[in-house]
């Protein structure tokens, strides 16, 4: 582990020489099933397993924008008598500025834009020796548990010198191709790489009202528990009689 951490570090130098740009697509699949209760079978059975939709992210050598690639469906399933179970998936943005250490959030909350700046999140990852092949590049397992406990497996490509990866999963030497949040929780899988031609225009989201990161989330918590929904990995779910 010691010479894996001495040959990231010799490798930090020539990422300021060498910034590529472009772009990579990426498979998001939310498991909606996980973390029901075996007394939620009618939820399990009104709603698929998987929730799959796409994002990119661009980069441009100095700054990030990870948005989505193509609107995701909201799933409205079909409802028993008495019942109307709502899932979506909020089409959020997320801008990076390496220079300054900062990130701007544009979250889409029943239907008003907020935006959220505060520093880039490093999580404190764990290298660890385990390697794959991922579109043909070379990539090496990191692994850091978050704030609600749950191991995030991420594997990145040292053959692509920017710290860059899917929402906040990045800050390792060499661009993130694929994310395992909580066991299967949410995957994130690099479908394409693009980060050898022209620089994508890369700018932070302005629409939105103005929000710390705890007044938003202290404001969902609310509006989620008054509705009598729940809100995990981003995905809100209300339950409503009719």
């Amino acid at each position: 582990m010691k010479r894996l951490l001495f040959f990231y570090t010799l490798l930090l130098p020539l990422f300021a020489l060498a910034q590529p740009a472009g772009r990579i697509i990426y498979e998001e699949k939310f498991n909606l099933h996980k973390g029901l209760g075996p007394d939620q079978e009618m939820e399990r059975n009104m709603i698929p397993e998987f929730q799959i939709s796409k994002s990119q992210l661009l980069y441009d050598g100095q700054a990030a924008l990870y948005s989505p690639y193509e609107e995701a469906e909201d799933i409205n399933a079909e409802p028993e008598e008495g019942m109307n179970i709502q899932i979506r998936r909020a089409s959020n943005s997320i801008y990076f500025d390496y220079a300054s250490d900062k990130q701007v959030e544009q979250r889409d909350f029943i239907g008003k834009l907020f935006i959220i700046e505060s520093p880039i999140e490093k999580p404190e990852w764990k290298i660890m020796p385990e390697q794959k092949s991922i579109l043909g590049y070379a990539c090496q397992k990191a692994t850091y548990t978050n704030k609600d406990e749950q191991v995030v497996e991420a594997w990145f490509a040292p053959a692509i010198p920017a710290s860059i990866g899917p929402a906040i999963y990045q800050s390792l030497p060499g661009a993130v191709l694929m994310v395992n949040v909580d066991d299967g929780l949410r995957l994130y899988q690099a479908l394409s790489v693009e980060l050898d031609g022209e620089k994508p225009m890369v700018e932070a989201p302005t629409k939105g009202k103005q929000i710390s990161k705890d007044d938003y989330d202290k404001m969902v918590e609310e509006r989620v528990r008054e509705m009598g929904g729940t809100n995990r990995g981003g995905m809100i779910k209300i339950i409503r009689s009719n």
